[in-house]
């Protein structure tokens, strides 16, 4: 899978690879072992635990909330001192949750797990990775937040069948208690090893802040336009994600609603993490030659026309395929013009 880095420094480039493979693997694993385990494990831990099957996808609320709280001063923790110690400590705080979600055995002991999570996730997913991503590659960085992005987009692909099998074979309480041990014993140390610092003299930079004021992004909005900008991007972000995050965690029981088996049901939904990465890699291919306008545009064309798709056929496995292809498209190009428009990087 070619991974552009044209841009950057030669002095980086070798650090800026490892630091995308590093940090793509670990992105996968904590997106697919927290949020991607719910469409699997959310009804059965419900019928578990003996509560409404709402309170088992709450927790992800609950961990939203909870990251919302923390994120400003974590954030300003990865910019003075940088993210590698902060990723290092989000995998064992991740861990730790994972296990206290293992032994649940009521609605609150198995909400606890998702404050803890809630903590880890500033910490561990994108929050951090991205400016961990800038402070290696420096200033030049869309491509490379693109590339991290095309890999993290595999998610759903790899660990819906992944947490399927687990179901099957030990059950949702022994899965979390081997995602505890994954992020422990390989995520961890994956954040040390990625983030590695390039060689002295490398055209990086030691922190977002430094990046920002040495290399100021283009088209920097006056301030009196501020306030209005960031209640847009806010009222962007949200109402996208009310509709993918909410559709994410229910999509599986929805298709089996539908008439769908379960088999049927991971294997179509398999289809939009490739439509991601491919969104995503065509971002990549781009070298910025379009505006963040642009791709916005895109995602708003194709998240419509994947609901259009199933209005006059319905649900089947055909119809489900095209309404997947679409939701991938315009979830990776939306994911790509949120993330270049709200990260530290310059506009190319």
């Amino acid at each position: 899978m070619p991974i552009q880095l044209s841009a950057v420094a030669d002095g980086v480039r070798r650090p800026a690879f490892r630091a995308i493979a590093g940090l793509g693997a670990t992105q996968i694993i904590g997106w697919g072992t927290t949020f991607s385990s719910l469409p699997i494990f959310g009804s059965p831990i419900a019928h578990d635990l003996g509560m409404a099957r709402e309170w088992a996808f709450a927790g992800i609320t609950v961990t939203l909330l909870v990251g919302a709280l923390v994120a400003p001063r974590i954030g300003r923790r990865i910019d003075r001192a940088g993210a590698r110690t902060v990723m290092v400590v989000g995998s064992v705080v991740a861990a730790l949750a994972l296990a206290v979600m293992s032994q649940s055995w009521n609605l609150y002991s198995y909400l606890a797990g998702w404050v803890v999570l809630g903590l880890a996730t500033p910490m561990m997913l994108m929050n951090a990775a991205m400016p961990g991503l800038v402070q290696v590659v420096g200033a030049n960085a869309r491509q490379a937040i693109t590339s991290l992005m095309l890999l993290s987009g595999l998610t759903s692909t790899i660990f819906l069948p992944i947490n399927a099998w687990l179901f099957a074979k030990v059950g949702w309480q022994h899965a979390y208690l081997i995602f505890a041990g994954v992020h422990l014993l390989i995520c961890a140390p994956l954040h040390w090893f990625a983030l590695k610092p390039p060689p002295p003299g490398a055209q990086a930079v030691t922190s977002a802040r430094a990046n920002r004021r040495a290399f100021p992004p283009e088209g920097v909005l006056l301030p009196e336009h501020h306030k209005r900008a960031f209640v847009l991007l806010a009222v962007w972000t949200c109402s996208e994600g009310l509709i993918t995050w909410g559709l994410n965690l229910q999509i599986i029981d929805i298709l089996k609603a539908s008439g769908l088996t379960v088999v049927e049901a991971i294997g179509v939904w398999a289809f939009v993490g490739p439509c991601q990465s491919l969104a995503r890699f065509a971002e990549l291919m781009s070298g910025g030659r379009h505006s963040i306008l642009t791709s916005m545009l895109g995602a708003a064309v194709f998240t419509s026309l994947s609901f259009v798709v199933l209005l006059p056929f319905g649900i089947s496995v055909p119809t489900a395929v095209a309404f997947c292809i679409a939701m991938g498209v315009g979830h990776g190009l939306c994911h790509c013009a949120q993330h270049l428009a709200t990260g530290p990087v310059r506009r190319a």
